[in-house]
C-alpha cells in the first residue's frame, strides 16, 4: 500500500526503458522503490517517439526525463517526498540535466559514467552552466579504464558540485570498463547506501 520512495530511470546509448531501464527498476524494486523509466532519442525503441530530441542532455530528452518524475505523481503508493534518479552513460548525462531542471524535486541522484562537458567534445553531456543548478546529494561512479564517456568529465562534474557545496560523492573503479559498471553489485550496494544516508529509503 506504501508510501513508497520512488526513482526515475535513464538508459544509456542503444538502450531502452524495457532493457537497462527494467534491470535497474528491478533491483530498486528489491530496495522497495516504485520506479519509471522512458525511452529517449538515442535509444534503440525509441523511433518516432516524442518529443523530438537529440542524444543525451537535450532539451527533448530532458522534456521526457521530466514528464517520467510528473507521471509518479500519479501513482497513490509513491512518496512524492523521496524521489531519486538514476542513469548510465547518455542516461547518466539525462539525470544529470534531470537533477539540474528539476530543483527541489529530487531527494538524492547517482549515476554511473557521465558528466559535463564545455568542450563541444561529447554534445550530449550537458554543460558546467547547466549542472551548476543541481540541488539533489549526487553520487557519481565512473571506470578509470572507461574509453567510451571519459572519466574526466564525471571529475569535472565532481568538481563542480563540490564548489557549489552540494552533497556529493565521487568513486573511481579501477581497471573498469564502460560496460562493466552499470550493473556492477559494488556499485549499486554504494547508491543504495547513498539512498539511504539521505533519506530515500529507510
Amino acid at each position: 500500500a506504501g508510501p513508497f520512495p520512488a526513482v526515475v530511470v535513464s538508459h544509456g546509448k542503444g538502450g531502452a526503458a524495457s532493457g537497462y531501464g527494467a534491470q535497474i527498476a528491478t533491483v530498486m524494486r528489491g530496495w522497495g522503490m516504485v520506479a519509471i523509466a522512458t525511452n529517449y532519442s538515442h535509444g534503440s525503441d525509441s523511433v518516432g517517439e516524442l518529443p523530438p530530441a537529440t542524444d543525451g542532455a537535450s532539451p527533448g530528452n530532458l522534456q521526457r526525463a521530466r514528464k517520467a518524475l510528473a507521471l509518479l505523481r500519479c501513482v497513490p503508493a509513491v512518496d512524492l517526498t523521496r524521489i531519486a534518479a538514476h542513469g548510465h552513460s547518455m542516461g547518466a548525462m539525462v539525470t544529470t540535466g534531470l537533477a539540474a531542471t528539476a530543483p527541489g524535486q529530487l531527494r538524492a541522484a547517482s549515476h554511473t559514467a557521465g558528466g559535463v562537458d564545455d568542450t563541444g567534445a561529447e554534445p550530449a553531456a550537458p554543460t558546467s552552466a547547466l549542472a551548476a543548478a543541481i540541488d539533489a546529494p549526487y553520487q557519481l561512479h565512473h571506470g578509470d579504464a572507461d574509453t567510451v564517456v571519459p572519466i574526466a568529465l564525471d571529475r569535472a562534474l565532481a568538481a563542480l558540485l563540490a564548489a557549489g557545496q552540494v552533497d556529493s560523492a565521487f568513486v573511481a573503479y579501477p581497471g573498469y570498463s564502460h560496460s562493466a559498471i552499470p550493473l556492477d553489485s559494488t556499485m549499486l550496494a554504494r547508491v543504495r547506501t547513498w539512498y539511504q544516508d539521505h533519506g530515500v529509503l529507510p
